[in-house]
């Protein structure tokens, strides 16, 4: 490239050098690494004996394997992909919330309002600290029958995730 259509940093006529511009490559590995970080760190949570399996879940619940299913596809249940050939994990604190019929009232409003978010997002609202509910987690408010306060939070948090905060 010519030199005439090199442009150069206004600090460079001071100092008689070219202003040097952050190496893509460089930019683009440790992006790649940190890409790498939050999988690795996404499958150990995913490992950990508290993220249940379907079955694992439907036992505890009492339920059947397949009603845990319908209620993941309906968006009643949080699920965490974790790969196509090992299925799904729920967060075993979800239990707690699904038995008894207001809190899971309260859940599922929550869920629907998060919907349009994708999973993890929702899954860190859930364990997070919220300001809005007193430094509490969501799961600590609704168990505590403070459906109405998360779900203002969860409606702020969704708006925050979609680019609209």
């Amino acid at each position: 490239m010519p030199k005439s259509l090199i442009r150069e940093h206004p600090s460079a006529e001071l100092s008689g050098a070219r202003a040097q511009a952050p190496s893509p490559g460089k930019n683009a590995a440790a992006l790649a690494q940190a890409f790498d970080r939050a999988e690795e760190r996404k499958v150990n949570l995913l490992k950990r004996a508290d993220m249940l399996n379907g079955e694992q879940l439907a036992a505890e619940l009492g339920l059947s394997r397949a009603t845990v299913d319908n209620r993941r596809q309906e968006g009643k249940l949080l699920a965490l992909e974790f790969g196509s050939k090992r299925g799904f994990r729920f967060p075993q604190w979800q239990r707690d919330l699904v038995e008894e019929r207001d809190v899971r009232a309260s859940f599922e409003a929550v869920l629907n309002r998060l919907a349009p978010v994708e999973p993890w997002s929702r899954y860190r609202f859930f364990v997070q600290s919220s300001p809005e509910l007193d430094g509490r987690t969501p799961v600590e408010a609704l168990r505590a029958g403070q459906g109405e306060a998360v779900l203002h939070a969860a409606e702020t948090w969704a708006q925050a995730e979609q680019g609209g905060g």
